[in-house]
């Protein structure tokens, strides 16, 4: 059985990796919904529904993992920033706040045709920021191509207060959230680890 990530996200990868799971990627190329009405729970499983199937066409006998992330301040759904100008508009925005972090997780048993699907929600805080710091951050970490622009890895220790839910999350991948999605699909995804005591 082989394991395909349908995303171009090297921190994505790298979790798996971490953990001793064996898998290749592959860029799906889709475009990602944004469609605000419908909230960041929508966009996130459509989003990672329509990368896993992309992915599911070209690769048979395999299980596919897709993912998306977002930030919702309040009511406001926040994608990537495109430009180092909007990911410092982001930060204090973010600056003294809660924000939440949606993951969408979509894997496909592309030999059976079966798939499960599912979203997992972190609390993250983030401590008050001076326009200095803020500057400081952005030239050093970003903006990064990550939902809200910012890492919570590295510089980002600096700025993230505390998180409430699952720490993977916040990074892209929940572990506990995607093994719950393999059991569903048959599949022991830590029996899959090539990683050995």
């Amino acid at each position: 059985m082989k394991i395909v990530l349908a995303s171009a996200s090297k921190r994505r990868s790298k979790i798996l990796e971490s953990c001793g799971i064996p898998h290749r990627v592959a860029k799906s190329g889709v475009s990602e919904k944004m469609d605000r009405k419908k909230g960041a729970k929508f966009n996130v499983l459509h989003n990672a529904r329509i990368k896993a199937e992309k992915i599911a066409d070209r690769y048979k006998k395999s299980v596919i993992i897709g993912a998306d992330t977002l930030v919702l301040l309040g009511k406001r759904i926040i994608g990537k920033p495109k430009t180092r100008k909007e990911a410092k508009l982001l930060l204090r925005a973010f600056s003294g706040k809660k924000m939440l972090v949606y993951t969408g997780l979509c894997v496909i048993d592309s030999k059976t045709g079966k798939s499960a699907s599912a979203v997992d929600i972190s609390r993250v805080c983030v401590r008050k920021l001076s326009r200095g710091e803020i500057n400081k951050f952005v030239k050093i970490a970003g903006p990064h191509d990550k939902a809200g622009g910012f890492s919570i890895e590295g510089p980002g220790a600096f700025i993230f207060d505390n998180i409430n839910g699952s720490f993977y999350n916040v990074l892209g991948l929940p572990m506990i959230k995607l093994g719950e999605l393999f059991r569903k699909l048959g599949v022991d995804l830590l029996g899959t680890s090539n990683k050995r005591r």
